[in-house]
């Protein structure tokens, strides 16, 4: 044999190697520790009234090795109606709260909710992170709004680069240097849903305090000059100005929970009231129209994950999150935008498709529909999250759910 012509593809090999072992060893100095590279795609810090453990999750500093005082130990896992920014703490806290004052201090509430993840994301968080904490149950929290997938589980390879804990190439050689990639170039969720203008969230809200015609004056040019450079600066100007100046009412002060403008709200605002694509009217156009859509890819990742749960020994109940539909205040808040708000009514609709799919499927679920259904105020009018009165009432429903996985065990 010529051993020169295994020269190239060994050296090929021994500095592919090479690399990644250096990248590896860089990325270790820049990167979070595990797991909280694997829970969260994108650095997070504490601020006054938020505060984050040392795993990237808005919680109390937690251990895998279950402390000797808890019985019974549970794990919430969803996205950003779980890891609660905007309220006084995350929906977690508030079940522990229940449980404690209930005389259960033996039982403990994670929160594994991450803000800009999905099923996917759920599914492996679960798998990679959740299951060594042993927990007796997990609550599988599914928002109607954006938690709808278009890729069913099982059904690709993996990627050569994806956000951690999503399976890939590189991330199965190289998970820190994957985790450093996708950080840096934008490419998880929360990267491509947010677009990178500096200050934005700061100047936006520091304009709301202005006249009202400087504050139009100034978001108006804003929204033109980062988001729609040929749009007619008139027509953004109408958008923002319909029902008497309605949306900003919603910025008012008020003690909690209180309402920030964002520059991906009003961009969806002014790109869905100028679109001409077919938007549905009312529910039934929207359950003709978009309720099929993605139902059962969604569904084969939830489907996954209760598996998944259950070969390990630990019962899982998947909870459906509604979007602000079911709130009375919320809807009248947006009639002045109807195109807009007709997201809110396609996304209703696959979320009743889902739940009668669920049915089906046999696995364990309820649905926060019937706590919320036309209870005002329980929807924040902008970001569409729950307000503290939303939250409140879900943590009871949450509360129940998991005392009845308790007297099960």
């Amino acid at each position: 044999m010529d051993v020169r012509r295994l020269f190239w593809p060994v050296f090929v090999t021994v500095l592919a190697a090479a690399t990644l072992a250096g990248s590896e060893l860089v990325a270790s100095l820049l990167v979070p520790s595990w797991p909280a590279r694997d829970i969260r795609p994108i650095a997070v810090t504490s601020a006054p009234g938020i505060a984050y453990n040392d795993w990237s999750l808005r919680d109390r500093p937690r251990q895998f090795e279950r402390p000797a005082d808890i019985r019974f130990r549970s794990v919430l896992v969803g996205d950003s109606f779980l890891e609660g920014a905007f309220i006084r703490a995350p929906l977690s806290a508030f079940v522990e709260e229940r449980m404690a004052r209930a005389g259960q201090a033996d039982a403990e509430t994670i929160n594994f909710g991450v803000s800009a993840t999905g099923p996917p994301q759920y599914h492996y968080r679960i798998r990679d992170v959740a299951l060594r904490l042993k927990p007796d149950a997990i609550v599988l929290a599914v928002y109607a709004g954006n938690d709808f997938v278009m890729r069913p589980y099982g059904s690709l390879l993996p990627p050569v680069i994806a956000e951690r804990p999503l399976p890939s190439l590189l991330g199965a050689v190289a998970p820190r240097t994957t985790w450093l990639a996708v950080n840096r170039l934008g490419l998880s969720e929360f990267g491509r849903a947010n677009k990178a203008i500096d200050h934005e969230f700061e100047d936006l809200n520091a304009w709301l305090a202005l006249p009202p015609a400087e504050r139009l004056d100034r978001v108006a040019a804003h929204m033109q000059r980062h988001y729609f450079p040929k749009l007619d600066p008139a027509t953004i100007r109408q958008i923002l100005s319909r029902g008497d100046d309605r949306f900003w009412t919603a910025f008012a002060d008020r003690p909690s929970d209180r309402e920030m403008l964002a520059g991906w709200l009003l961009y969806g605002m002014i790109d869905w009231e100028t679109g001409t694509w077919t938007m549905p009217r009312d529910a039934a156009e929207a359950d003709r129209l978009d309720g099929a859509q993605m139902v059962d890819e969604t569904l084969s990742w939830i489907v996954a994950t209760e598996r998944l749960a259950r070969d390990n020994g630990i019962r899982l109940v998947v909870c459906l999150i509604p979007v602000g539909t079911v709130d009375p205040a919320y809807v009248a808040f947006w009639k002045p935008w109807p195109k807009y708000f007709s997201t809110s009514l396609s996304a209703d609709a696959r979320h009743l498709r889902l739940a009668v799919a669920l049915r089906q499927t046999g696995v364990p679920f309820f649905d926060l529909r019937d706590d919320l259904e036309g209870v005002p105020g329980t929807y924040r009018l902008t970001d569409g999250h729950w307000t503290e009165r939303g939250t409140e009432l879900v943590a009871d429903r949450v509360t129940r759910e998991l005392n009845r996985l308790r007297r099960a065990n």
